[in-house]
């Protein structure tokens, strides 16, 4: 906090954060200053404690996450003659800050947010990492700022404006998630990934540091580009096995989680321990673990299964409470049961998120391929192939029967309008139609945004894959992908880390043209190609299935679905129309539609109001 001196507060906030920091705790005040820091302590266990001051007490830090390169700026900043008295990033990133000021961001490299404030200049610097790894929230009042990694320390703050905020929740009921820089609390806003905010004299400046713009090079071979991106790719996952505490990582028989564990073990970090996560006879078409065995036999990893139930459902008020907003991506209480368990083993573990943007893995970007073919097919016969789809769509982990049938309802829509569509769940006439008329209203005067649209336009170049990946790195996987990871990992004290969102590495695989990561007959073409004979056939020919639970099957005439939305419910609440809800039920319980994730981030919005809406 700036602006402002309240020990009380600030010990409030920072206790609200102890999930994120089971290890230690600190405070440090100024005159109108205060810093309070959660530790999980992964480096330098005995000597990093925070808030960490300079040696000349000019500077204070307090910072989440991991600098993965901070033993090589370490012998550079030496060089230039600065001493260390600990053996911890957070100290380097004190003695970077001396020697770079504000640039240090392009220094450095690893997930983090962080604050530096400035004694001598009264200055405070907010910093999140490129890629948005790391969450940070802040809330201005009068000139007074407060800053944490989660919103449930800033509604300590008497101060914070608390009410819904009508264009987050017209977002969230499109893409089940709030985007940056908005929070569903009209007082509480994020800082965007890639972006600093500099505080001074009450004023606040917001300024973007990093970006990765398509730049494709189409004059080199898919062959020469898997000679470059290879030790690239090596030394992103190796650089994120820093650490003094036991590690270990996430493993679903996938092509990017068994990347990271072929390389672990090629490196000797073996045996490696692994973790994966299974479900009943009822997620038959969702299961992992048959792969996930194959590829922990084929490194000799050590490996640990856990299977889950439907009653893992019954985790949605911590689940909610971890996210201070609704997110209506289930996958979040299936990641949360997988983080427990794997806490009991290691402190930190890896994971493969980030791979299938940055090397084209969601079965979409092959639609935007074939989509942009069949733009030129009659309109009557994209008609008439939609009359032929079944009337049906069964709850499993491909379903054939939706994509067929949403790829088909977007052919009529311009390139980046189509994206938007199936990257959402409720376009802005479903939306309208679920919303009461009063919500609705608000919603208009408010505002409405159209994130992912304005997202796929922004880059100069690139093709309609390379604009649908600059869309995800700068939405989905945000906001949606990590910040599900951070929450649900620390809200059990672990660290998870994901060595494909390396900046660096990302910043590289936008240069590689679109058809070496993905063309009409393959998938992840590039990272297929360095992977071949390192690891079992089966896992290089496998298509996507993704980390889902089977939620579809479980919500099934669910007990939880009339406990939250029940009529009754529904028209008190007077957020969505009672009919369409009692419509959305029905037809998934008949298998007429699966409405899994509509009825899910309906629930989840339901449970979050009870915490943080009602008196």
């Amino acid at each position: 906090m700036v602006g402002m001196r309240d020990e009380t507060l600030l010990a409030r906030m920072t206790a609200a954060l102890r999930h994120r920091g089971p290890d230690g705790h600190g405070l440090w005040f100024g005159h109108d200053v205060g810093l309070g820091h959660r530790r999980l302590a992964v480096i330098d266990v005995s000597g990093g404690a925070q808030p960490m001051t300079s040696e000349d007490d000019h500077l204070v830090i307090s910072y989440n996450g991991e600098i993965y390169n901070f033993r090589e700026l370490r012998h550079r900043l030496e060089h230039d003659g600065l001493r260390f008295r600990t053996r911890s990033d957070t100290e380097v990133l004190l003695a970077a800050y001396r020697r770079w000021g504000d640039e240090l961001v392009h220094e450095l490299e690893g997930m983090f947010a962080f604050a530096i404030w400035d004694t001598r200049r009264r200055r405070l610097l907010l910093v999140r990492d490129p890629v948005g790894i790391k969450p940070l929230y802040y809330a201005q009042y009068a000139g007074q700022l407060v800053f944490a990694s989660e919103p449930k320390a800033l509604l300590e703050w008497p101060r914070v404006d608390r009410r819904l905020d009508d264009t987050a929740l017209d977002a969230y009921l499109d893409l089940l998630y709030v985007p940056s820089p908005l929070s569903m609390f009209a007082g509480i806003m994020q800082v965007d990934p890639g972006h600093r905010i500099v505080w001074h004299d009450g004023q606040v400046e917001i300024t973007q540091y990093w970006d990765a713009v398509p730049e494709p090079d189409v004059t080199r071979s898919l062959e020469a580009w898997a000679e470059t991106v290879a030790p690239e790719l090596e030394r992103a996952i190796c650089s994120h096995t820093v650490s003094d505490v036991p590690l270990g990582t996430f493993l679903s028989g996938g092509l990017d989680s068994s990347t990271i564990v072929a390389v672990l073990s090629e490196r000797g970090h073996g045996p490696v321990e692994t973790f994966c996560v299974g479900y009943g006879p009822e997620g038959r078409s969702y299961e992992e673990r048959p792969m996930a065995r194959v590829v922990a036999e084929h490194f000799g990893t050590r490996h640990h299964e856990l299977e889950v139930s439907p009653d893992i459902l019954q985790a949605l008020g911590p689940t909610v409470r971890a996210f201070d907003e609704p997110f209506g991506n289930p996958t979040a209480v299936l990641s949360a049961e997988l983080s427990r368990f794997a806490r009991r083993s290691v402190t930190v573990a890896l994971a493969g998120d980030g791979g299938d943007e940055l090397f084209g893995g969601y079965p979409r970007y092959l639609g935007m391929l074939l989509s942009q073919r069949a733009q030129h097919v009659p309109t009557f016969v994209s008609k008439l192939a939609s009359k032929l789809v079944p009337n049906e769509e069964r709850s499993v982990a491909r379903n054939y029967v939706r994509w067929t049938r949403e790829f088909l309802d977007g052919l009529s829509l311009p390139a980046a309008g189509r994206y938007a569509r199936w990257v959402g769940y409720n376009s802005e006439a479903t939306r309208d139609d679920l919303l009461t008329s009063e919500r609705r209203e608000a919603v208009r005067k408010a505002g409405r945004r159209q994130w992912v649209i304005d997202a796929f336009t922004r880059p100069q170049r690139g093709d309609v894959v390379a604009r649908a990946t600059y869309a995800d790195l700068h939405g989905f996987l945000p906001e949606n992908i990590l910040r599900l990871a951070d929450r649900m990992s620390m809200a059990h004290g672990l660290e998870l880390r994901v060595p494909f969102c390396d900046a660096r590495l990302i910043r590289l695989l936008m240069r590689v043209p679109a058809r070496h990561r993905v063309n009409m007959l393959a998938s992840k073409r590039i990272l297929r190609k360095i992977m071949r004979g390192k690891l079992p056939a089966l896992v290089l020919r496998r298509s996507k299935l993704g980390f889902n639970p089977p939620v579809g099957t479980w919500l099934k005439g669910a007990k939880l679905v009339d406990e939250y939305l029940h009529p009754d419910i529904v028209e008190r609440r007077g957020v969505v129309r009672p009919a369409a809800v009692a419509r959305l039920r029905q037809e998934h319980d008949h298998g007429v539609r699966d409405h899994a994730l509509r009825l899910w981030s309906l629930i989840v919005l339901e449970e979050w109001s009870r915490r943080y809406v009602d008196p």
